[in-house]
């Protein structure tokens, strides 16, 4: 029999959309027989093994071989298809989950549903992608453990008039049937993906044509995969980390709503390209940062034509842009007024002329064409016959050296990638560098670029090695060629180690610096042994800052205290060596118990052995973490002093670098009582301070002993409750486990520029915790504190140890930076 499909006009009460009803398709399923074909767009389709037909609402006389209720029972059934004839899914406008919404996911799969054939496409069949929707409604730890996806597909998938959403943190409603609408899991916006690859491998081809994408944060779940993407008409909804995989993305007249300022976490790797799109800003707190980026790190966009209106009042590539890094841009604007993408370095935006801009654009099209031939002549918008002389256009030059820092003289190899690689024999490209008198170039035979570096100073310089073609795509890479070292310099004053004295140790030393800055090297050591043969680096110099004085604490009492000294300035080599070594120091002089850091002195290498006096600096997995987080502690170095990036920009401190970095230090004496600040910065400035809601947490411990793990503390955790705060809670630790001792607070409090106080004045343990950053809208919108007290009665201990513990992920974006620790104990000294 023949299933007629037709356009319906259905009526709704006042206020109901009527181009949603007029697009609506429905069906009469009267007659008994199965169902053989159907009709689509005006054309009769025989269903086969090639075109396969899903409509939740069929009745069972009207089952055929090749007709399905369920997504999933179709895609069991569906075999793969080729590329000149793909496995066809032929949906009827309906809801259909990828997964039980109300089951417990006790396997904690992290895919919906996989569809790992090749070459399958599916096809809604209302020319209104809201008529048929596939949903999903977990994210992590919100019916998972893990980043959950909607749904999984493979090689050369296709997608027509559909939507794909995850509604972990959004309302689905469903305009036709509202008994079909589904609150969200929950109101804390979490990692919720919408698409995946089903499989690990190769992919490619991937189109979404009239499609709409619907979830928060981590729409696509970011990958090497596909290789090739289209997108045409198409809808995103997304906050952070959503936009943009694999390695050529092509966004055609494509509509977005970003709800935060980090829409794509890198973007493709070799080009993402947005022609014609549109972008409403809805950022959730422009207040504290207006600024849209484009991604977190540097690949390449082409953004042409564009039109970006909102709350949104500045445009910037990333946070940190490469000087290396050259966009290209055309005709956009930003609340229709002409705008610059990156004003602070304007040259990253290579402005298109009517030459180079035909790689992208010829006349009113886009060139789409050009962009995704690739090597098998790939034509997802039917261009071919239109374009054809417009389809060996370059659009991106990149460049790689094997080296960028040189030394005088010294030779770096240049070589360059073009895309696409089919135009490489025909497209001549010029070579220029912007100092001939530091850098210099050569052609070799196989076509790439020998540069060499050129420095008869004493001071590194800077040059650049630009690519173009004659149509302007253009390339640069930057060197550093370091200055010729000059000798070390000279004593004018011996080195001599002063007496302890009011509480430290003076090395006092004079060079002949001939109107240079002292650099020298010098480190502290501490040694039981009067020859220093068990010495333990306790203090270091940084570049630039010689650290000449030396504070004593009570760990140095009994020992030695050695310095060494490699004199130098800012320009020369380290010279010889020099030791030299106090008297065994006494406890008188040592003025105060008290510790303070600002950790610029710390040794931050690998130290995992627990002994009084010193700092411990390892990393390590608590014993009260659950096991269904799962992670090892990293093996390196955990902390590593510097600069932050991200939510600590412009802040000095160590920064985690492995997972469960740890920093204790072992007090041998008896204490009463005891007050601890810690200022410290996450990388993360929205308030939810570390990467998800998976067991991720910094401890402060205080009246602590390292050597078994026991004391107290204060407990900072990300947990499901909110994406724009987390949560505070005192604990007793025995033996490394937790047990909380007071309910849990709900804060803002963990912004950059966090100070907290732990205080314990006899038996009653508080904790104050503050932030300098101001609280965001966002925050105040979801009832936050910003400012966290807590306090609770303890048994009283002797302990004076303390220390920090993490759990958190360390990728880039999600490290913590403690920048100061004051440790003090009241009436002892």
């Amino acid at each position: 029999m023949k299933l007629n499909l037709f356009l319906c006009i259905l009526l709704f009460a006042a206020g109901v959309n009527k181009s949603i009803a007029n697009n609506a398709a429905a069906t009469t399923l009267s007659n008994s027989k199965p169902i053989t074909e159907i009709k689509f767009r005006g054309k009769t389709i025989k269903l086969s093994e090639k075109a396969i037909y899903i409509n939740a609402k069929l009745h069972q006389q009207n089952m055929g071989k090749y007709s399905f209720k369920t997504l999933q029972d179709a895609v069991k059934f569906a075999k793969s298809g080729t590329e000149l004839h793909p496995t066809v899914l032929y949906l009827e406008p309906d809801v259909y989950w990828t997964d039980d919404p109300k089951a417990e996911n006790k396997e904690n799969k992290l895919i919906g549903l996989a569809i790992p054939q090749a070459n399958i496409t599916m096809i809604g069949l209302s020319e209104n992608a809201e008529h048929t929707i596939i949903a999903g409604n977990r994210g992590q730890m919100a019916g998972a453990i893990g980043n959950w996806n909607t749904l999984g597909v493979g090689d050369g998938f296709k997608a027509y008039n559909i939507t794909f959403g995850n509604y972990c943190n959004v309302d689905l409603v469903y305009p036709l049937d509202p008994s079909k609408n589904h609150p969200k899991r929950q109101k804390t916006i979490t990692q919720a993906q919408v698409l995946t690859t089903a499989y690990r491998g190769d992919m490619d081809k991937w189109i979404f044509d009239n499609c709409r994408f619907i979830s928060f944060l981590n729409t696509f779940a970011a990958g090497r995969e596909p290789h090739r993407a289209y997108y045409t008409k198409c809808f995103f909804q997304c906050t952070d980390d959503a936009i943009g995989s694999g390695d050529i993305s092509v966004f055609d007249r494509v509509n977005f709503k970003f709800y935060s300022n980090h829409p794509s976490w890198g973007g493709s790797s070799i080009l993402q390209a947005y022609l014609g799109c549109n972008f409403e800003t809805v950022l959730r707190d422009p207040g504290a940062n207006s600024t849209l980026f484009f991604a977190k790190n540097n690949n390449i966009f082409a953004v042409i034509d564009c039109q970006f209106n909102g709350n949104a009042t500045k445009l910037e590539w990333t946070d940190h842009p490469s000087d290396n890094a050259r966009h290209v841009v055309h005709n956009n604007t930003l609340n229709k007024q002409n705008t610059t993408i990156s004003t602070g370095k304007p040259e990253l935006s290579v402005k298109l002329n009517s030459k180079s801009l035909q790689a992208f654009k010829v006349a009113n099209e886009y060139n789409v064409y050009n962009l995704l031939r690739g090597d098998d002549d790939w034509d997802p918008a039917k261009q071919k016959t239109r374009l054809a002389a417009y389809s060996d256009l370059p659009y991106r030059l990149q460049l790689k050296a094997d080296k960028i820092k040189l030394n005088p003289e010294e030779k770096a190899s240049v070589s360059y990638l073009i895309y696409p690689e089919r135009v490489r024999h025909n497209t001549p490209v010029t070579w220029s560098v912007s100092n001939p008198k530091v850098l210099s170039l050569e052609k070799t035979e196989d076509g790439s670029i020998r540069i060499t570096g050129h420095n008869n100073t004493d001071q590194t310089l800077k040059a650049s090695l630009k690519a173009e073609t004659s149509s302007g795509i253009e390339a640069l890479i930057h060197f550093e060629i370091a200055g010729t070292p000059l000798p070390p310099p000279a004593f004018s004053q011996p080195p001599m180690l002063g007496q302890p004295k009011q509480g430290s140790i003076t090395l006092v030393y004079s060079l002949d610096l001939k109107a240079k800055v002292d650099d020298s090297q010098i480190d502290w050591y501490r040694a039981y042994l009067a020859n220093g043969s068990d010495s333990v680096k306790v203090g270091i110099s940084r570049p630039g800052s010689p650290l000449k004085t030396f504070n004593l604490s009570s760990g140095d009492i009994g020992y030695y205290v050695l310095a060494r000294i490699k004199p130098k300035h800012t320009t020369s080599l380290a010279g010889q060596p020099v030791w030299l070594s106090s008297r065994k120091i006494k406890s008188s002089d040592v003025s105060t118990h008290n510790i303070h850091t600002n950790f610029k002195s710390l040794p931050t290498r690998r130290n995992s052995v627990i002994k009084d006096g010193f700092w411990t600096l390892d990393t390590h997995r608590p014993a009260d973490l659950s096991a269904e987080f799962e992670w090892e502690p990293g093996q390196g170095d955990a902390w590593t002093y510097g600069t932050g990036t991200a939510g600590a920009t412009g802040r000095y401190g160590i920064l985690t670098v492995q997972r469960g970095a740890r920093l204790l230090y072992a007090q041998q004496a008896r204490y009463g009582d005891m007050s601890i600040t810690v200022e410290l910065s996450p990388q993360k400035a929205a308030g939810q301070g570390f990467g998800s809601a998976t067991g991720q947490y910094l401890d402060i411990y205080t009246k602590f002993d390292p050597h078994t793990l026991t004391g107290y503390g204060l407990r900072i955790e990300r947990t499901p409750l909110h994406g724009e705060g987390v949560q505070f809670t005192l604990y007793k630790f025995i033996n490394g486990a937790g047990t909380p001792i007071t309910k849990s607070e709900q804060s803002s409090a963990f912004l950059p520029g966090c100070k907290v106080v732990l205080n314990l004045n006899g038996k009653v343990l508080s904790a104050k915790v503050s932030t300098t950053s101001p609280q965001q809208q966002s925050q105040k919108d979801a009832g936050l504190k910003h400012e966290v007290n807590l306090s609770a009665t303890i048994s009283e201990n002797s302990f004076g140890g303390f220390g920090i513990q993490t759990t958190g992920s360390t990728s880039e974006g999600n490290k913590i930076m403690l920048e100061r620790i004051s440790i003090v104990y009241p009436g002892y000294d």
